[in-house]
C-alpha cells in the first residue's frame, strides 16, 4: 500500500510541479514615461500540461490594482522561459505588495493535474 501511495504521489506531483516567477522581491524604477513605474520579471513554465498564464497584482488585503503589461495572458510553452515589463502608476507604488503569475487551464480537451499554481512576489 505504501508504494502505491508513493507511485501515486510522484506521478501527480511531476503533472503539477509549479512554475517559476522570479525575482521573488522585485523592485519598481522609473520607466521612460513620466509618472509610471516599471519592474522586470521573469517566467519559466515548468509545466508539462500548461500553457497559459495570466499575471496580476494586488495589495496587502489581497484587492486587485490597475497595471499593464503588453500580455496580461501569456502563452509559455513547457520549458519556455519569458522576460516581463510590467508597468504602475507613481501613485500606486505604496499600494503595490504582490505581482502573481497564476498558470490557467483553458481547455477541457488537455490532459491536466486540474491544479492551478499561483505564485507570487513580494515588491520591496
Amino acid at each position: 500500500m505504501k508504494k502505491i501511495i508513493t507511485a501515486a504521489l510522484f506521478l501527480f506531483a511531476s503533472n503539477a510541479a509549479a512554475h517559476e516567477f522570479t525575482p521573488t522581491y522585485p523592485e519598481f524604477s522609473n520607466s521612460f514615461v513620466d509618472g509610471v513605474l516599471v519592474t522586470y520579471m521573469e517566467l519559466f513554465n515548468r509545466r508539462t500540461d500548461v500553457e497559459y498564464y495570466e499575471l496580476s497584482v494586488f495589495d496587502e488585503e489581497w484587492n486587485p490594482l490597475p497595471f499593464a503589461t503588453p500580455d496580461k495572458l501569456l502563452k509559455i510553452n513547457y520549458l519556455e522561459r519569458r522576460r516581463i515589463e510590467l508597468f504602475i502608476r507613481e501613485t500606486d507604488k505604496d499600494k503595490v505588495t504582490y505581482i502573481c503569475s497564476m498558470s490557467k487551464l483553458l481547455s477541457e480537451d488537455v490532459i491536466s493535474s486540474g491544479i492551478n499554481s499561483r505564485i507570487c512576489s513580494k515588491v520591496k
